[in-house]
């Protein structure tokens, strides 16, 4: 509970009877637990992470397209199954886009995609991977607003995008990873099981930086007072279950977590590194400085060896025989 009510509920002891006092904080209470009842939507999904900054255009200079940072690359809109008109960027690599790696990449829960476009140009140079940046419903120039079923239309809408390019020769189909970062992991733990349950060719692999096991959980740590299964049952909407969907994903599998994640705390990763019985290779990287949206940047070059060695592996005949549930740190 904030500062603002608890000093509200002393002034009511102070000044009114102790009946009141009791009937009038059950109604702030009441009256709080109605607001992340009804905003729940608008607590998670944060499009504008600064009033008047909701497409990459309104954004500082240098964040505003992938050519702030000398890339090239290609404004995509695709209709998804219910009828929304959403937006991506497709950043191919200079030379080879044709023949490299190519990264669906999944943001976190702020911010368009304009705000990573540093993390892109990092990406391109480090790993030498195309990126396909995909904008949710309701962020930046994508229509919509955002839920957990229209997030995961979403990235199978890329995903349909990504086998067109690949049939018409401009990627490898056979090369397409899947990134997610927070919300994306949870996003690309989605797809891959959409796609195990629709028995189509799932990623060759999934990259997953400080996601969490579900959302429940996330409540828990942040409301204890709300961490009652029978009232999360009764009035959560969004649940991204991740450590449910992880079960079944039969995928290879590489966890970034940063150690000061102060967000989403690392058990989280450890809970869905061990709960991914299935997936051929499982590994844990860990970055002792990395925070929930920094990791990236506090990793340093091991951040970037780990995977590109992950996709190496990934993309070796015979990857699926010799690697065996692990993790590393």
């Amino acid at each position: 509970m904030s500062p603002i009510i608890l000093m509200f509920a002393l002034l009511l002891f102070v000044n009114t009877s102790w009946v009141l006092a009791c009937v009038l904080i059950l109604l702030v209470v009441v009256l709080f637990l109605a607001n992340l009842i009804i905003r729940q939507e608008s607590i998670l999904y944060v499009p504008d992470v600064a009033p008047g900054m909701h497409t990459p255009l309104d954004n500082p200079e240098g964040l505003r397209s992938p050519a702030d940072s000398g890339l090239t690359y290609e404004d995509v809109h695709m209709d998804t199954a219910d009828g929304l008109r959403i937006h991506a960027w497709f950043i191919p690599v200079s030379e080879g886009s044709s023949t490299a790696p190519t990264l669906l990449f999944c943001h976190a829960n702020a911010g368009n995609i304009g705000l990573r476009v540093p993390n892109f140009a990092q990406i391109v140079e480090k790993l030498h991977a195309n990126i396909f940046a995909l904008e949710y419903r309701g962020y930046g120039h994508s229509e919509g607003s955002p839920t957990e079923e229209g997030l995961m239309e979403d990235a199978l809408s890329s995903w349909q995008w990504l086998r067109s390019a690949a049939n018409s020769g401009r990627i490898d189909g056979q090369k397409i990873f899947v990134f997610g970062r927070s919300l994306g992991g949870a996003v690309s733990v989605a797809l891959a099981w959409s796609l195990q349950m629709r028995g189509e060719s799932p990623p060759r692999g999934l990259i997953l930086e400080n996601t969490f096991v579900s959302i429940g959980a996330v409540v828990d740590a942040m409301f204890p007072f709300l961490a009652y299964k029978p009232l999360k049952k009764r009035f959560l909407r969004v649940k991204w279950e991740t450590i449910e969907r992880i079960k079944n994903i039969e995928v290879p599998l590489l966890f970034l977590s940063g150690q000061k994640d102060e967000i989403i705390p690392p058990w989280h990763t450890k809970a869905l590194h061990t709960g991914a019985t299935k997936s051929p290779v499982n590994r844990v990287i860990e970055f002792p400085e990395g925070q929930h949206n920094d990791t990236w940047e506090k990793g340093g070059s091991k951040y970037w060896e780990v995977q590109a060695d992950f996709i190496k592996e990934c993309l070796s005949s015979n990857s699926a025989a010799k690697c065996s549930v692990s993790s590393t740190s």
